[in-house]
């Protein structure tokens, strides 16, 4: 049996799968527990006696003081020791991500890490990453099992190019993610994932139904920030 770490995973959206699979899934994030944060874990040891053995870590950090739309207050957020806090999550992933790389070169297993952020600074501070993997939502959207009414809804909506959509429209667009959301990928997995995508479609003047959403309350981050299923999915079926 296949042990996943799934770390920020307050939806559980991107480890489900891997539950369905069978597989055991440590959903760690402080949203769920104060015992549950990640910067509680300082040890190999710590790790070694929580986990035991893992077989895949999948990673949604935080992205508020990464993320482009959040530009602007780069600079106060490098002053107040928000960004080096920020930094400080990632290294943390990196740091569990190292420890549990199998080193046995008779592991036949395919272990693998990921993880998640939107289009901002993460290749600046962290330049010794890869290159990403970007998708947006609408690129696995098929795995959705889209009706033909659906699509034909979709369609409709599309047909207004962002003007005048209710917001019982938008929530048909989002629950469908035919939408788009600039998305990027780090770590050691298989990148060969199989798109199914479905055309986006526009629902304000920016277009992505992201750019609807307003404030900053705790809500507001977690919807902007939740994992497509569609991608979920295709994650999976390429990393398991």
């Amino acid at each position: 049996m296949k042990t996943l770490l799934s770390l920020f995973d307050y939806s559980g959206i991107w480890s489900e799968p891997y539950k369905k699979a069978g597989w055991i899934v440590y959903q760690w994030d402080i949203k769920i527990s104060e015992l549950m944060d990640i910067n509680s874990i300082q040890l190999a040891e710590t790790a070694l006696e929580l986990f035991e053995d893992v077989d895949g870590i999948l990673a949604a950090t935080p992205c508020t003081d990464f993320s482009n739309s959040g530009a602007q207050y780069w600079p106060i957020k490098d002053l107040d020791g928000r960004t080096e806090e920020s930094v400080k999550l990632v290294g943390q992933v990196e740091k569990l991500a190292d420890l549990f790389t199998p080193t046995d070169p008779d592991f036949e297993g395919d272990f693998f890490w990921s993880m998640e952020n939107p289009v901002g600074r993460i290749p600046k501070l962290f330049p010794h990453f890869d290159k990403p993997y970007y998708f947006n939502p609408c690129d696995f959207a098929g795995y959705l099992n889209i009706t033909n009414s659906e699509y034909n809804e979709l369609d409709r909506i599309r047909r207004k190019d962002g003007k005048d959509v209710t917001p019982e429209e938008i929530q048909f667009v989002i629950k469908n993610e035919a939408y788009t959301k600039k998305t990027g990928l780090w770590g050691s997995f298989n990148r060969g994932l199989v798109k199914k995508p479905v055309e986006p479609v526009r629902v304000c003047k920016q277009g992505s139904p992201i750019q609807t959403y307003g404030g900053k309350s705790d809500r507001t981050k977690e919807l902007r920030s939740m994992t497509p299923l569609g991608f979920s999915i295709a994650f999976f079926n390429a990393n398991h």
